[in-house]
């Protein structure tokens, strides 16, 4: 018998691929992915990014197209609400090129488990580094570097004085 944590994964997984090589060719980028099941129906919400930003239309667009596709494979074996989203301007950040994008920029950034005697980080993003994944972020004139993988949450603090 499948375990039902697994199906949900497999089909994650092709709903990703699909969205990934359809956004890939309309010149979008997915910044993520959530899928949310419950017993009766799901949420798909994508966020999706392109280098001059996210309108409606281009929200309206992709969720048309996807829309369409999605019913063609029918990946997801329940009831879903499809919702196609822009990034926003505090946007969650978690792969390392969302992290080196916004060097020099404040960022927010909470824990699973205490390091080095706090959960919350606010400062400034002084570095990224891939191996092993952390941030380097200055807080108040003090430098931490902060392991990614205890991560919890990571946004960008959009600074509306620029």
């Amino acid at each position: 018998m499948v375990e039902t944590s697994e199906v949900y994964e497999d089909q994650q997984a092709r709903v990703r691929a699909l969205a990934e090589d359809l956004l890939f060719n309309l010149g979008y980028e997915l910044v993520e992915l959530e899928f949310a099941q419950s017993d009766e129906s799901a949420l798909l919400r994508l966020y999706i990014d392109r280098e001059e930003g996210i309108t409606l239309d281009d929200c309206t667009h992709v969720s048309r197209m996807l829309g369409a596709l999605l019913d063609v494979e029918d990946p997801i074996s329940s009831r879903y609400n499809l919702e196609i989203s822009s990034p926003g301007l505090n946007r969650r950040l978690s792969r390392p090129k969302d992290f080196k994008t916004h060097l020099g920029e404040i960022i927010k950034v909470k824990l699973a488990k205490p390091y080095d005697g706090r959960r919350r980080f606010k400062g400034i993003l002084r570095d990224c580094r891939e191996h092993p994944m952390t941030v380097t972020i200055e807080v108040d004139g003090e430098t931490f570097i902060v392991p990614l993988d205890e991560t919890s949450r990571s946004n960008l603090v959009y600074n509306f004085n620029k």
